[in-house]
């Protein structure tokens, strides 16, 4: 089924939504939730929960890209479950990024300054190569290890290193440039 009918599902408020949302996503929103935790209860749950979540938002919410609005979800409810599991404890799969962009939950300029700092990214992420941007998002984004970007990108492990270190370089240096003072 077309994301639009499994959409029209979801406004009509019709249970096969979930069912087929699962059908179609169920795999992809698993190897999201499970990059993040590396726990199979723990992404269980965060699936089930990422349907619940689509239920609650649709409507009103009509996603554009329907994919991407449950990676979203995914992803949000696998990171506040990672935090919560980890109790004050960084991660170190995280750790890199984690102070380069304000969470924006407390007030209206943080939201606010989330979103230009999420605007300037986009930029900086089109003036990437495409193996350079791919493996970038595939670690911050996606949640992937170095061995499995390595792998993906026939790259060893020190390359994916210090290719992520000079993106991050680049990003700080292109940051400054667009006066976001992190």
């Amino acid at each position: 089924m077309e994301d639009d009918g499994i959409v029209a599902l979801y406004f009509a408020r019709s249970e096969t939504a979930i069912a087929e949302t699962e059908k179609k996503y169920g795999a992809y929103l698993h190897e999201v939730a499970y990059r993040i935790l590396r726990n199979l209860s723990d992404t269980d749950e965060i699936v089930n929960d990422t349907y619940m979540g689509a239920w609650g938002a649709i409507p009103p919410t009509k996603p554009n890209n329907f994919r991407h609005f449950l990676s979203r979800i995914t992803r949000n409810l696998s990171f506040n479950r990672l935090a919560y599991l980890k109790a004050g404890k960084r991660n170190a799969v995280f750790v890199e990024l984690d102070e380069c962009i304000p969470d924006g939950k407390n007030d209206v300029e943080q939201v606010w300054e989330a979103k230009e700092i999420g605007a300037v990214l986009n930029r900086f992420l089109k003036t990437l190569d495409d193996k350079s941007c791919a493996v970038f998002l595939g670690r911050y984004y996606h949640s992937c290890s170095i061995d499995e970007l390595a792998k993906q990108y026939r790259l060893s492990a020190r390359q994916v290193k210090y290719l992520l270190s000079k993106v991050r370089n680049r990003l700080r240096d292109y940051f400054e440039g667009e006066g976001v003072v992190l």
